[in-house]
């Protein structure tokens, strides 16, 4: 216990810029504070559907507290927490449909790969239904009714239960932002510059209550970013913290860092592309995980590493390697010549870089 740090529980709500109203079990409690942080995260966004708050309607949330498998589920949403559902559910067997109401699969990612985790879906028995717009989730005795129109025509899909996975927003409900002189975007986000500050000059926010991407890592670098304002010399702002990886945890994993092929040559680069199917990695065969696609994305003038695309088993660690060569602005015949530990996944990087050309 440090005992000059107070825990308080509760809701706080901003009366001006340096004062605080907290809601506790006890009543209520007036704090002032020279400075204010906020990172109160986000909640998952229900969209605007009858029914979505049904008993048997989660969101990604409560889905957690669930203890029975079902047999049949509906999720609604093809993001990626709700292809990572899709994905879990399938491998325990329950039958899967995904609705989407964009035509394009995994719009934001390259072709390439979305095709690659499009095929391996549908190999799994997963229905994925595009275009579909959801009109209603209803009870029906002891299962749920999604209702949507696909193609010009109305579909009613059982499920034990549904799955609403259609997003999060920042959470700010209650704070009462406007009264401190803090504004928010059109999302709801909370509006900072590269150092994290509000328009209130003492009021920082970071993690997803400031909008940017969604994910633990990027809070933990806020703080690093918030912590060089304050006490440091600001050097360190969200536009120098480098190539930020992701990874979306679907069987197999699915990890990216940096840009799509399409991306690249929209950017003016002349492109040059290497993939290897995950089927030619030993490590891939000896973990009976042959399935997936490794693509990479390379500057024709530099040699720099522009994008990597892994699909495939243990690609959460492997986009970390590159994510590293691309900041220090290392050319692809770096990671092509390394060498690797054997068997290992990364050694893929010799072969999948070998075929850039």
């Amino acid at each position: 216990d440090n005992p000059r740090i107070e825990v308080i529980d509760g809701e706080a709500t901003f009366v001006d810029a340096t004062y605080l109203s907290v809601r506790t079990a006890d009543g209520e409690r007036q704090l002032e504070a020279a400075r204010t942080f906020i990172d109160t995260g986000s909640v998952p966004a229900l969209p605007d559907i009858p029914g979505a708050d049904g008993k048997r309607v989660y969101t990604s949330e409560s889905l957690l507290d669930v203890k029975i498998l079902p047999e049949r589920t509906v999720i609604v949403g093809a993001g990626y927490v709700g292809l990572e559902f899709a994905s879990l559910f399938a491998d325990f067997g329950v039958d899967v449909t995904v609705l989407q109401s964009g035509e394009d699969f995994l719009p934001r990612e390259d072709a390439d790969m979305a095709r690659a985790v499009r095929e391996n879906f549908e190999q799994r028995g997963i229905k994925l239904m595009l275009g579909a717009q959801v009109k209603s989730l209803e009870d029906d005795v002891a299962q749920v009714l999604v209702i949507a129109d696909v193609d010009g025509k109305e579909v009613r899909l059982p499920g034990d239960f549904a799955l609403v996975a259609t997003g999060r927003r920042p959470a700010t409900d209650g704070l009462n932002l406007e009264a401190a002189g803090v504004q928010v975007d059109r999302r709801g986000a909370i509006v900072t510059d590269e150092h994290l500050r509000t328009t209130a000059p003492n009021i920082w926010a970071l993690g997803d209550v400031a909008g940017g991407l969604q994910f633990t890592y990027i809070s933990l670098d806020d703080s690093r970013i918030v912590k060089e304002d304050v006490l440091g010399d600001g050097a360190r702002t969200t536009a120098n913290r480098g190539t930020v990886p992701y990874s979306v945890f679907l069987d197999p994993p699915f990890s990216r860092a940096g840009m799509t092929e399409q991306e690249a040559r929209d950017a003016g680069f002349d492109v040059k592309v290497a993939k290897l199917p995950a089927a030619a990695i030993p490590k891939a065969q000896l973990l009976h995980k042959p399935t997936g696609l490794l693509k990479a994305v390379v500057d024709a003038d530099t040699g720099r590493i522009l994008g990597a695309h892994l699909f495939c088993e243990e690609s959460y660690e492997m986009i970390n390697t590159v994510k590293l060569a691309m900041d220090a602005g290392l050319p692809y015949q770096v990671l092509r010549d390394a060498v690797y530990t054997h068997p290992t996944m990364s050694e893929a990087f010799n072969d999948l870089f070998a075929q850039v050309g």
